[in-house]
């Protein structure tokens, strides 16, 4: 079961670890290297957390915590594409300037709105999944008699 969750779990978190990488670097010409890169690097990292893991429960909560926190990194990466491009492209006008603002802010926006819910979604799934149980303690009650 803790292959199925780092399989599964880690094609998940490689995943939207790839599209923040190569968003970000997106107007840099290695941003295709740097994207592989970091999906087989993340995919061997979620083997070595499910394996790490106690229970495969365990290894699901990891993984789907990990993955709420890049799906919240999603607008940041929008962001930091923008100013790059504007940086890089900044001979271009001032036409071309007000529609690379543009277009990135309605990047950011989209990644922002998707990156909101999938956290969301992923963070409570997250928290759900691979708890401990609950331990209860009764005090025995007091004969006052």
């Amino acid at each position: 079961m803790k292959f199925i969750a780092g399989l599964i779990g880690g094609i998940m978190l490689a995943t939207l670890g790839t599209l923040l990488v190569t968003i970000t670097f997106a107007a840099n010409a290695q941003g295709g290297e740097h994207g592989l890169v970091t999906f087989f690097g993340l995919l061997l990292l979620s083997f070595w957390v499910a394996f790490a893991a106690p229970r495969a429960g365990k290894a699901w909560r990891r993984l789907l915590l990990s993955s709420s926190v890049l799906s919240f990194l999603l607008p940041l990466s929008g962001l930091i594409y923008t100013g790059a491009f504007l940086a890089a492209n900044s001979e271009g006008g001032a036409a071309a300037a007000a529609g690379a603002a543009i277009g990135g802010t309605l990047l950011s926006g989209f990644l922002g709105f998707v990156g909101f819910f999938l956290g969301v979604v992923l963070l409570i799934i997250g928290l759900l999944v691979g708890r401990d149980r609950q331990v209860v303690y009764m005090q025995s009650p007091v004969d006052l008699a």
